[in-house]
């Protein structure tokens, strides 16, 4: 996806506006608690593994493209009990992409991080880790929402990933959210609309 124009983003803007009023009561409180509820999981996994939560949100973080999000917490889970097993990455199965596995242990072994050059997991990775409202997240749900289209796939470059933050982060402060929870509240509306079925 390349920089987007004045009218893409106007349109953006619009479909955002659609699905944050498409949206129940119970998903917006659901949506504003979300990202406080995987902070707390970060810090009583950190906590189990002795490790940091910043450690474990770096995990989730790589674990998370194209993962089920309830698969993704196991799967992270799984990562420090085969670390702390003795285990290779080879020895266990996760649910998504395999070079993936591989970043994780390497994160939770090693202490690699993820860096910016991954603006999904580096803003993801933030916003679960220390609630940073200056990161946000935009995944394959967001991307579906702000083009209004349940497209199969989402490539999105750097500029065009900064124009829609940016945007998104705009219209949640502008109703009083965080550009988190305003992301989150969009996720669970768009997998609902998406999916023509309620998520909560």
């Amino acid at each position: 996806m390349k920089k987007r124009t004045k009218s893409q983003l106007a349109r953006h803007g619009k479909n955002l506006d659609f699905f944050f009023n498409s949206a129940t009561n119970a998903q917006i409180e659901a949506g504003k608690r979300w990202y406080s509820d995987v902070n707390k999981f970060c810090n009583e996994l950190a906590k189990e593994f002795k490790t940091t939560p910043l450690t474990v949100a770096q995990v989730i973080s790589a674990l998370s493209p194209r993962n089920k999000w309830q698969r993704n917490l196991i799967d992270c889970k799984s990562v420090f009990q085969a670390i702390k097993d003795g285990k290779e990455p080879h020895e266990i199965k996760v649910s998504t992409f395999h070079c993936n596995k591989f970043k994780a242990f390497d994160i939770a072994k090693n202490g690699k991080r993820i860096d910016a050059s991954a603006p999904k997991t580096f803003n993801f990775l933030h916003n679960i880790a220390h609630l940073d409202k200056n990161a946000l997240t935009i995944d394959v749900w967001h991307i579906r929402a702000i083009e209004k289209k349940n497209l199969a796939k989402t490539p999105i470059g750097t500029v065009a990933y900064e124009q829609i933050k940016a945007l998104t982060i705009r219209k949640a402060e502008s109703i009083g959210l965080t550009g988190f929870e305003f992301q989150a509240i969009i996720w669970i509306s768009a997998q609902a609309f998406f999916n023509n079925k309620p998520t909560i």
